[in-house]
């Protein structure tokens, strides 16, 4: 019969040394593997009609077009393709005016993984009259509750001429289901207030090349994140399953389940 005491220490052990066990197996298929085959870098956009050419007239299908001057869909000017999203606010009078773009990404993200926000911007003509272009990037759960967010961030583009804008390294919270991008232009209160842009090619994309999968598989295992670590190789076994690391990682997967499944009991 094990007592308590028993159990406890054997499960200490246990995950010590299989810690220690995943972190020296992925650093061996590192070394070996990556130093003498470079895998080709895979970045995934999440975004659809990234480029705004799918829609009828001028709504662009899956973006939101609104608030008191909303967008079009415009096809005088683009970054590629044959369409892009055109702003032009006037002000009457004194009365402030506003344009919203907005696109939700309904999914399971890996935040384990690094991600970046790129778009293109052409200003045809500096903004008069208090007139701001701003970005918001937030987060919602499972539950559709507000998560993190990086607030407002404003942005500027180069006058007739397209620039595009990266934010890198996105911080995505863990158990995220969904993300709101939305883009704000907006005047002051001021007589005569106005501003013209055109964004195109609008991307959210993550890293998931066999090296950042393999590291992020690592950092995970490192931290004892294992539920987390089986998400990201349940995706590096849907992308990469022709790569010579996929036996390895399988074999790892079948580790990690055997350690849930005994540290269950162990409870």
């Amino acid at each position: 019969m094990i007592n308590r005491n028993d159990k406890s220490m054997k499960r200490i052990f246990f995950n010590v040394s299989f810690v220690l066990m995943g972190s020296l197996f992925l650093g061996m298929l590192s070394a070996d593997e990556f130093n003498t085959a470079k895998s080709a870098p895979k970045v995934s956009s999440i975004i659809y009609n990234s480029s705004f050419e799918e829609g009828q007239n001028d709504d662009a299908e899956g973006w939101v077009f609104t608030s008191s001057q909303p967008p079009i869909k415009s096809g005088s000017d683009a970054n590629s393709g044959s369409y892009s999203a055109y702003i032009n606010l006037q002000n009457v009078g004194k009365t402030p005016s506003e344009a919203h773009i907005i696109k939700t990404v309904n999914g399971k993200f890996l935040s384990a993984l690094n991600y970046e926000f790129t778009f293109f911007v052409k200003q045809m003509k500096k903004g008069s009259g208090g007139y701001i272009q701003q970005y918001f990037i937030e987060w919602f759960n499972e539950d559709e509750q507000k998560m993190e967010g990086t607030g407002f961030k404003q942005f500027s583009g180069k006058v007739g001429e397209w620039q595009e804008i990266v934010v890198p390294d996105v911080e995505i919270p863990d158990n995220v289901r969904s993300v709101k991008l939305l883009f704000r232009f907006v005047t002051g209160a001021i007589e005569g207030g106005s501003g013209e842009v055109f964004i195109d090619d609008v991307n959210f994309r993550a890293d998931d090349s066999v090296e950042a999968l393999t590291a992020a598989i690592n950092r995970k295992v490192d931290q004892a994140q294992f539920d987390v670590a089986l998400e990201l190789i349940e995706s590096f076994l849907m992308l990469h399953s022709e790569s010579a690391q996929a036996i390895e990682i399988k074999a790892l997967k079948s580790r990690l389940k055997k350690f849930q499944e005994l540290d269950a009991i162990s409870e």
